[in-house]
């Protein structure tokens, strides 16, 4: 049986509002509030909804058929709150070591699911209309059959057009965005390289390593508040950890994952002395 029009378009619309809204505050919860990072983040999360509204202009569109419609209905629906249930599987239900990459793989899985949709509408929906118009050609002259095909060839890449100018706009979108998150971190690890020669120049003039104390005095404004520790035990044991957000080969240190979004959110330096006699 096949719903009235307004049903669907009020159905799809709440799904995509309804994921969107969810699937951000998720994201959000995860990364601790909004700070500076989110937006990526946030960025990632709505990608999906971004392919999934190019199946919801489609099927909006006049003379789409039926089974077509009742196709991009329920693929919409699916992929857009099922993502926020696969959200909160992997982080509260089966959490596990694997959640991170389990976050991680919700958008591409959700978009995999609106790409297969949509170019199987639009494939589903010229093959109706050509089938049709092929029905028709004895009865309305040969140039019919041909003149429908090619309407149906020019929607179909109006929409693939359409789609594709979609993925590129958010896959662009990411990458600056990516390209913002490394800028920012560039002053970052600076101040990082600017601690890790203190450190070695310290202990080569005095064979022991800072002190909590020594680096409180010298470096100040680095904080717990804004995120930067040192784990001493003020006698042969010094850990550094600085924050980032993002990945960034240049970086001193290694970097530390974070358990539900799989990125680093710090780099570490392990610091030994060694004594000279």
């Amino acid at each position: 049986m096949m719903m009235p029009r307004h049903v669907t378009t009020w159905l799809v619309a709440s799904a995509l509002l309804l994921g969107a809204l969810s699937s951000s505050w998720l994201m959000a919860f995860v990364v601790g509030g909004w700070k500076r990072g989110t937006l990526g983040y946030l960025a990632w999360t709505l990608m999906p909804y971004a392919v999934l509204l190019v199946a919801c202009i489609g099927l909006c569109r006049r003379g789409i058929h039926p089974p077509v419609r009742l196709l991009l209905v329920w693929a919409i629906v699916l992929a857009s709150v099922g993502g926020p249930l696969l959200y909160i599987d992997a982080m509260f239900v089966h959490v596990d070591a694997q959640g991170a990459l389990a976050v991680l793989m919700v958008p591409p899985l959700q978009t995999a699911i609106g790409l297969l949709a949509v170019v199987a509408a639009l494939v589903w929906q010229w093959r109706i209309g050509r089938s049709a118009a092929m029905s028709a050609g004895p009865t309305q002259g040969n140039e019919a059959p041909h003149g429908s095909a090619r309407q149906g060839g020019r929607q179909l890449k109006r929409l693939l057009r359409a789609m594709l100018i979609s993925v590129i706009v958010m896959a662009t979108l990411s990458y600056f965005l990516i390209s913002m998150l490394q800028r920012s971190d560039a002053t970052t690890i600076e101040t990082a390289r600017e601690v890790d020669r203190f450190v070695d120049q310290y202990c080569r003039h005095n064979n022991s390593l800072p002190t909590s104390g020594v680096l409180k005095a010298r470096f100040p404004h680095l904080t717990a508040d804004s995120g930067w520790f040192f784990f001493t035990d003020d006698k042969n044991y010094l850990r550094m950890q600085y924050p980032m957000q993002w990945w960034n080969r240049d970086a001193p240190g290694e970097p530390r994952i974070s358990e539900f979004t799989a990125t680093p959110y710090a780099y570490g330096i392990d610091y030994k002395c060694e004594v000279s006699q």
